[in-house]
Order: C-alpha cells, then structure tokens, then sequence
C-alpha cells in the first residue's frame, strides 16, 4: 500500500526522528495532516494555546498486523502540572474520535486498542488544568477494514449471552488496574449490523468517582483497558460500571 507516502508516514516519520525531539512551538504538526485543524476545531473547540510536547508518549505499533486490534499506550505521567482530560482521535478514520479519558483522582495514563481502516496519525490531546492543551502523535500504518469489518462475535449464535461479561486485575504493587470486557463494539459500518458500542466506563470507590472514559465506536472489540492508580487506591475495592448506546448497563468489582 501507499500510506508510507503520506504525510507523516514510515518515510516522513524517520525523517522527523532524524530531527530530534518537536520543538514547544504553537501551531507545529509534524504530521503535516490536512485533518488536524478540522478536528482540532470540532473535538477541542480550536483552542489557541497548544503545542507538541515531547513528554507526552504515545506507543503505537508502526505497522497494524490487524486493523481489527491496534495496541495503545497513552502516557502524560510526565508533563508539568494537571491533567484534566485526554482526547484520542485518529486522523483519517471515518470514525476519528476513539475516547475522552477524565483521569480524576488516577494517573494520566491509559492504554487500549482500537480499529484502524487507513494508514494515520493517532493523537492524544492532553487539557491541562491552566487551559492549555499538549499534545503527542504516532502513526500507524494499516492495510484497513478494521472499522468497516463485523464484529467476530457475530459468528457466534450464542454471543449475547455473556454481552458485558467483566474480567479484571488489581496489582497494587505497581498500582496497575486491568480490565477487560465483552463487547461487540460494532461501528455501525458493516452492512447489516447497526452501531452498539459501550460509551462509558466509570471507576469509583466509597469515595466517589476515580476515573472516566468517553468511549466511540473505534474502540476495539472486547475491549482491554489499562489505568495506573495511585498507592492509596491501588489495593481497592474498585467498583466497576460501563454503559452501552443502547441503555445495557454493566458492573463489576474488583480487588487487589
């Protein structure tokens, strides 16, 4: 395929690591991408103060093997002040916003897989407490379908029989949550099968809330989640809730 030629692509991208780390300049896309102003606008609200940081880490593979299940890793443990919220998008996807993640009282950091259906930069956009907005980038390059194909579970009668089943681990040592849940998560892309797909997942305690996370079709099937709590909650327990568009409710509760 010819995504190696885009903007930002394996090509561009080894010329932009040639250069070294991104300058902290407004305005500066390595990727060049002729989508970012218009999600930038649609998703952010075209905020003016924003830049590329080197400190936020997004690991992606470079190349998805399956476009279906394209590993993850956001990191914005190590910027300068307070994370209020992380936005993923990808490019050029026909689904572009992936999740909202509101970190609360857990650390900025969240990993996850989505579908990919071209060659294209995935973002994170982190809002920091004072307003502004940084920003990380990687691009994945990808053959497609991952969002247009059905959902494995289809080829199953019985799928909906553990729809919303939850697995999850607590290793409080490294403060580390794992989570895992049953779920289609269909597009809405694939002909005859209509969009379902979780949109919310809350972490809480006796305290209240945690975390939360805004979910969007990209997200992967039976999707994987990993959050990083501080010493204090890490043991738990943890009460888990998840929510569907169809109003299908889910919960859980894991200890350490």
């Amino acid at each position: 395929m010819l995504t190696h030629l885009l903007p930002g692509g394996r090509d561009g991208a080894s010329a932009f690591a040639q250069r070294g780390p991104v300058p902290l300049e407004p305005q500066a896309d390595p990727f060049d991408s002729g989508m970012w102003p218009d999600h930038r606008r649609d998703m952010l609200g075209d905020p003016q103060d924003w830049r590329h940081d080197p400190a936020l880490i997004v690991l992606t593979a470079p190349d998805a093997e399956d476009a279906s299940h394209v590993p993850v890793l956001i990191d914005a443990t190590l910027l300068t002040g307070q994370v209020e919220r992380i936005v993923i998008s990808i490019d050029y996807s026909p689904l572009p916003k992936v999740l909202t993640y509101h970190p609360g009282r857990a650390a900025p950091l969240l990993g996850f897989g989505v579908k990919y259906e071209i060659g294209s930069p995935l973002r994170a956009s982190v809002a920091m407490a004072d307003g502004s907005w940084r920003m990380g980038a990687s691009f994945v390059d990808a053959a497609g379908g991952g969002c247009t194909a059905p959902a494995a579970a289809h080829a199953r009668p019985d799928w909906q029989d553990d729809l919303g089943e939850m697995r999850a681990r607590l290793w409080p040592a490294f403060g580390r949550l794992r989570l895992m849940l049953r779920h289609p998560m269909d597009t809405g892309l694939a002909v005859g099968i209509s969009a379902h797909y979780l949109t919310e997942v809350t972490l809480s305690d006796a305290s209240g809330q945690i975390a939360r996370l805004e979910v969007f079709e990209p997200v992967e099937e039976d999707p994987a989640l990993t959050f990083l709590l501080p010493p204090e909650l890490a043991r738990g327990p943890i009460q888990i809730s998840a929510r569907d568009n169809l109003g299908y409710v889910f919960t859980g509760e894991v200890s350490a």
